[in-house]
């Protein structure tokens, strides 16, 4: 909620928020997978709604040691043609974009966790099958991956995710924050006053408005 007043008071409201997404191992760019390549990558930064693209976004993209069908590399020119037909495939894009792409995937040191599962393979490819043996694997059985990270600079998810976050806990009926937010002398009428406002700057921002005011 402090976030909530912080923004609508216009101390954060000019600010953008920078986002890290990140696909590890990044997919492949196979035609098929082409269009899930932007889908596959993860937020990494709290209190941003996933899936929400903000077309006046700032990004750059670094792409290490893509595979095309099967653990082949991709070529650099693979890859600037793969993620230009992703983002020709989404509905939005961002007003500026800058690609970084290296044919040499990501090294794992030794030691290493052993945070990947029995779908990937030795250099890091996504298998088909699993592998048997063992549900876990690390730097022994991996010894590079391809990868994906994206830093941009947007306000959309943010704020996207502090409106369904007020709708869900606070607006709707039967909200489990309804009581918590009128201890802190936030009546019905201010909690949605302030729905109401973080739902236009939401309509503001999005080229296709999907929310809608309660007075509309």
């Amino acid at each position: 909620m402090y976030g909530i007043v912080q923004t609508l008071a216009g101390q954060t409201r000019q600010n953008m928020v920078t986002i890290l997404d990140v696909a590890m191992p990044a997919p492949s760019l196979s035609d098929r997978a082409q269009q899930s390549f932007l889908g596959n990558l993860q937020p990494l930064t709290p209190d941003v709604a996933a899936d929400v693209e903000d077309f006046h976004a700032v990004e750059t993209m670094s792409i290490h040691g893509a595979v095309t069908s099967g653990s082949q590399r991709a070529s650099i020119n693979e890859v600037k043609d793969a993620v230009e037909a992703a983002y020709d495939t989404s509905v939005t894009r961002p007003k500026f974009s800058h690609l970084s792409a290296s044919t040499c995937p990501l090294p794992i040191p030794l030691p290493f966790p052993m945070i990947f599962g029995n779908m990937v393979g030795q250099h890091g490819e996504l298998l088909e099958t699993p592998i048997s043996g063992s549900s876990s694997r690390g730097s022994l059985e991996v010894n590079s991956i391809p990868m994906a990270t994206r830093l941009s600079t947007a306000v959309l998810p943010f704020l996207e995710s502090k409106l369904g976050n007020l709708r869900r806990f606070g607006i709707e009926r039967g909200a489990l924050g309804a009581p918590l937010l009128q201890s802190w002398d936030f009546g019905k009428d201010e909690v949605e006053d302030l729905g109401e406002v973080l739902s236009k700057m939401v309509m503001t921002l999005k080229p296709y408005p999907q929310y809608s005011s309660d007075s509309d």
